[in-house]
């Protein structure tokens, strides 16, 4: 049972973990492979890949964590229990490292015939992968109540209906892997983003503040300075998204410091942070939008100045004259 639950918070730990790197695509592939591998029980391979992670990104601090996890597993290079006896999941993670798609699918939903939770877990990822929400839960559904010890389940049920945008069906699972595991950081998080998407950024505060007391993370830290930011509570939101600059230099942290100087009325700091912004940006429409708003004030602002000072000018010009005009008389 232990070596289960090991196996179990891996497995949450791959397909979770933020990353912040310039190599973000070639760690999510290492990732990916560490991932497969721990599946398979192949823990002196995942080891491998996950010391490259490492090196890609080493202020992340979570990938130190999962490495301690795998050497709790042990790192001798062998099949897991897991595919021990199911030859089917095996076989289609097999199919996965050739990225054949179509025969991973058609292997998982056939092995489902044999009522493995674990196969419903893979399928339940496979649609996933997929963007096939919808069969996704369903999956994953099956997978907990043929195991309702495997608590994950319940998690990755509630990131599907985030990923559906039905945020209001987010709390129910949430809530009951809670129920479970009262010290999940993640499980917070994951309800705050749905409380975020439904306005409702006071529930969101709390339950990102609870996070972040349990695992004072970059991205949770990052959350709370959006939510402070859609509150309009400008400088406090100020205060932590420049902390978070400090260790982590996305669109994302300048676009909302940048915002919440907009909203303070600083124009010349609210420029400086959306061009950041903007550099680091992929189409992003409210970024853009806000960006030619700044533009455009400033723009209005130096116009207005720049005719004061030319009112100024000939005010001046004329009181010169006017006096000259007294003095001669």
């Amino acid at each position: 049972m232990k070596k289960f639950v090991l196996l179990c918070s891996i497995l949450a730990l791959t397909s979770t973990i933020p990353v912040y790197s310039a190599n973000t695509e070639m760690i999510e592939d290492y990732m990916d492979i560490v991932s497969n591998d721990c599946i398979l029980g192949d823990y002196q391979d995942a080891v491998k890949y996950l010391d490259k992670v490492i090196q890609l990104d080493p202020s992340n601090k979570e990938f130190p964590e999962l490495k301690s996890l795998l050497y709790q597993l042990g790192t001798k290079n062998q099949k897991s229990f897991i595919t021990g006896y199911n030859a089917d999941l095996d076989k289609a993670m097999a199919y996965k490292r050739l990225g054949d798609r179509v025969n991973q699918g058609n292997t998982l939903k056939e092995a489902t015939k044999g009522g493995s939770f674990w196969i419903y877990s893979a399928l339940g990822d496979f649609y996933r992968e997929n963007k096939e929400y919808k069969q996704a839960v369903e999956a994953y559904f099956t997978a907990y109540q043929l195991e309702p010890s495997f608590t994950q389940a319940l998690l990755s049920i509630a990131m599907c209906y985030l990923d559906l945008g039905e945020y209001e069906l987010v709390n129910e699972p949430i809530k009951r892997f809670l129920y479970y595991n009262q010290q999940s950081d993640l499980a917070y998080a994951i309800r705050a983003k749905a409380y975020m998407a439904l306005g409702q950024m006071n529930d969101a505060e709390t339950e990102i503040i609870t996070a972040i007391a349990l695992n004072d993370d970059v991205e949770y830290q990052l959350m709370h300075g959006i939510i402070l930011y859609r509150k309009g509570n400008y400088t406090k939101a100020i205060n932590i998204l420049t902390q978070v600059a400090e260790e982590v230099q996305t669109s994302d942290v300048y676009k909302f410091l940048g915002l919440s100087y907009l909203g303070r009325k600083e124009y010349s700091n609210a420029m400086l942070n959306l061009d950041k912004a903007i550099l680091l940006s992929d189409d992003d429409k409210e970024l853009i939008e806000k960006y030619n708003e700044t533009r455009e004030l400033i723009k209005n602002i130096n116009t207005t100045n720049l005719q004061n000072e030319e009112r100024t000018e000939v005010k001046n010009i004329y009181e010169d004259k006017s006096q000259q005009k007294i003095e001669e008389e």
